[in-house]
């Protein structure tokens, strides 16, 4: 039986991309079905049995941009989000996995490989930002498994870029700065680069920052332009063609400001039209302030990694398509020059593919490290399916893991104590003892956190409840302050585990795989077919 094809996808907010080994081993964008390299992340439910994915989704916002769904990403283990069609719910795990199949169909036909009747098409790495917690990563990975993809792992985006920027520009150890501003999605990661090893530093960013946010302020500008020359027409957006041709206007005003100092376009809305210029200077500014907000951020996972020792950045890659845009590099290259002066330029690495070539080549090292290349199995060693030594790839987690605790018998509300810290190394294990409230207590409740961000809170309720669990079969008839050990450890494939000990020695294994936001029975529903 021939092996499985092996992909590596960077399943974007706005544009996803899929790229594998070519003959030579070098990692290369696979085109789709329409000859382009980068695909929209768009969905169009055409009718309640099929969808459309990708560039012809997107241009269904010109007719019927209420079937149109976009940025989905964003919601991807948001608890109980979904999307309402003709009366059934669609999550984001489902639609994410229309995309990826899409994808993946096509990279088959592009390599002229026939797909099997059953069981997994590929094996296949997914890109995630960074900052991901738990559940994104969770419903991330049952997204490939509802599209039939065997998902090895769920790397960091600019981790991935730092693989791929690492392995094809050779050099010696250097720390580099990848600032990845994509579609929907913001993260920076400093990462140590050598022939070695690849080690994740530190790592910030927003999830709900990206090249979306700069196209909403530029259809805002839109519309304030066609409000003073049409002040006595109706709102444009109660305009249903209107509103999703603004939507398309605004992208490509964004697209062609990062070449020229003008775009002209009008727009036309219930039988009234208008005619403007947007020059790039009025597009910089308009969009000053979530320039400032990635600045804002770097500047914070720069002092994440100066608490650990790394006190200079030797390069800066910038990655996403929002990269694109001149203010981006000047901006960060002027910041940047104030804590380190005489440091080169940005530099703009590949933005739509790189992090799709560095999960092809993470996932080929994965699928070679599973033989030993010389059991006949005709898969070589990673190290000969790349090239030469494969630098060893150490990841970190964004987000803090503890258990809620009391100060004392009075306190209601407790707080969390925090035994995994964001930017720990992966795999991570941490060890603390705790002490019983009350006396004659012969059990104890053990409720597990993760962090909502990539800065500690203390405060119950900022934080997201993972699990609880009971240890029970303490002593009868003690005083407080029994001994209570808690183990927490953390794994790349975000699986949580509590290892508690009480004072009879007696174990409490608890096993946090966390858990996705879209139900099991609504993820077992068939899903439309995908409309070529």
């Amino acid at each position: 039986m021939a092996e499985r094809p092996t992909f590596g996808i960077d399943l974007g907010t706005t544009y996803s991309c899929v790229a594998h080994l070519d003959e030579f081993g070098k990692p290369v964008a696979l085109p789709n079905s329409m000859g382009e390299y980068t695909t929209p992340s768009v969905v169009y439910f055409e009718d309640s049995a099929g969808v459309v994915v990708g560039k012809p989704a997107k241009n269904e916002l010109n007719r019927e941009p209420e079937r149109v769904v976009q940025y989905i990403k964003r919601h991807i283990g948001e608890p109980d989000f979904f999307i309402d069609v003709e009366g059934r719910k669609y999550y984001p795990a489902q639609i994410s996995s229309l995309i990826l199949s899409a994808l993946v169909d096509d990279a088959l036909v592009a390599l002229d490989i026939e797909p099997p009747a059953s069981g997994p098409i590929a094996d296949v790495v997914i890109t995630v930002p960074a900052y991901f917690g738990g559940a994104e990563r969770e419903e991330t990975r049952k997204a490939g498994e509802l599209a039939r993809l065997n998902v090895l792992s769920i790397v960091n985006e600019p981790t991935a870029a730092a693989i791929a920027y690492g392995l094809l520009n050779k050099g010696g150890e250097r720390t580099v700065l990848v600032y990845d501003l994509g579609g929907g999605t913001f993260d920076v990661t400093i990462i140590s680069v050598s022939a070695a090893e690849i080690r994740a530093v530190s790592t910030g960013g927003d999830r709900h920052l990206g090249g979306a946010d700069w196209d909403a302020k530029l259809v805002d500008l839109f519309l304030e332009k066609f409000e003073e020359q049409c002040p006595d027409a109706p709102d444009p957006r109660t305009d249903t063609e209107a509103a999703g041709a603004l939507v398309l206007t605004a992208e490509a005003a964004k697209r062609d400001l990062s070449a020229r100092a003008k775009y002209g376009t009008s727009v036309t809305a219930h039988t009234s039209r208008a005619k403007f210029d947007i020059t790039r200077e009025e597009y910089e500014e308009l969009t000053e302030d979530l320039v400032e907000r990635t600045l804002h951020n770097t500047e914070s996972v720069i002092d994440a990694a100066a608490a650990k020792g790394v006190t200079s950045i030797d390069e800066v890659v910038l990655v996403g398509g929002m990269s694109r845009t001149p203010i981006i590099a000047a901006r960060l290259a002027e910041r940047l020059r104030v804590r380190f002066p005489g440091l080169a330029d940005p530099k703009l690495s590949d933005p739509d593919q790189i992090v799709a070539k560095g999960a092809a080549l993470f996932a080929a090292s994965k699928v070679a490290e599973s033989y030993d290349g010389s059991s006949g199995s005709g898969v070589p060693t990673r190290e000969a399916l790349l090239g030469g030594k494969v630098p060893k790839i150490i990841n970190i987690t964004s987000r803090g893991y503890g258990l809620r605790t009391y100060r004392d018998p009075k306190d209601q509300e407790g707080y969390i104590s925090w035994q995994i810290r964001p930017n720990d190394a992966l795999p991570v294990e941490h060890r603390d003892t705790y002490r019983t409230l009350f006396p004659h207590q012969t059990e104890v409740d053990i409720t597990l956190y993760e962090s909502a961000t990539d800065e500690l809170n203390e405060t119950v309720a900022v934080n997201k409840e993972l699990a609880k669990a009971v240890l029970s079969g303490f002593p009868p008839n003690q005083p407080a302050g029994q001994p209570l050990e808690v183990t927490f450890s953390l794994g790349d494939e975000s699986i949580l585990r509590v290892h508690a000990v009480g004072p009879t020695g007696k174990d409490l294994h608890v096993e946090v795989k966390i858990a996705g936001a879209a139900p099991a029975a609504e993820l077992a529903k068939p899903l439309p077919r995908i409309v070529k």
